[in-house]
């Protein structure tokens, strides 16, 4: 109990207020949700669309950050993985480039139609495995927990991956239903993402 009382009065002095250059791409982004939301093309936030590739592209970007860092370097494969995972998420192994061209527009696009489609769904299913395996194979909970008790809070970026979750989640309401403002947040979000990377990666805990 005084050990978690020690980590809650050292979160104030951790905080650090100090933008980045990407941190304040994030400030110019957010404050473009509106407006964008307003006049930008729809067709720009469809499956496969521009803004789903940039979103592929920032965490690409992320993912090569992840596994050239060379303070923690198991840690950070870990989260590269689990970058990985996002873009496979966000791609959907190109499940709508198979759909289209094997089934009909009357079938519902999923793996389970196509007759080996359990191969991708259990091939991810043995990726997630393996990487729970590597996290508990190099007992990364040391560093995790040391980053959690020990590093800097970069709070603006925080806070606004907070706001991007909670508005990426709002906008798949059904009262709300906007395609633009969910894909739109979600890149912000790719974005804080990789930039949390990017700046504790330079931390030594």
């Amino acid at each position: 109990m005084r050990k978690l009382y020690e980590i809650l009065q050292q979160i104030w002095q951790r905080i650090n207020w100090q933008p980045n250059v990407c941190t304040w791409l994030e400030l110019l982004l957010i404050m473009a949700v509106i407006p964008v939301m307003l006049r930008a093309d729809p067709a720009w936030f469809v499956e496969d669309g521009l803004v789903e590739n940039i979103q592929l592209i920032v965490l690409s970007l992320a993912f090569i950050v992840a596994l050239k860092s060379q303070n923690q370097h198991r840690f950070f494969v870990f989260l590269g993985m689990i970058i990985l995972f996002m873009i496979m998420r966000e791609t959907n192994l190109f499940r709508g480039y198979f759909c289209e061209k094997y089934l009909s527009p009357y079938d519902i696009c999923r793996w389970k139609e196509f007759k080996y489609g359990y191969l991708v769904t259990g091939g991810r299913l043995i990726f997630v495995a393996f990487v729970l395996w590597y996290f508990i194979k190099n007992k990364l909970w040391r560093p995790l927990w040391n980053y959690i008790v020990k590093a800097p809070i970069y709070i603006w970026d925080f806070t606004f991956l907070v706001l991007m979750i909670l508005g990426g989640t709002i906008a798949e309401f059904s009262c709300i239903d906007n395609e633009i403002m969910e894909e739109f947040c979600e890149l912000i979000s790719y974005i804080v993402i990789g930039n949390c990377i990017w700046r504790y990666r330079q931390v030594s805990v």
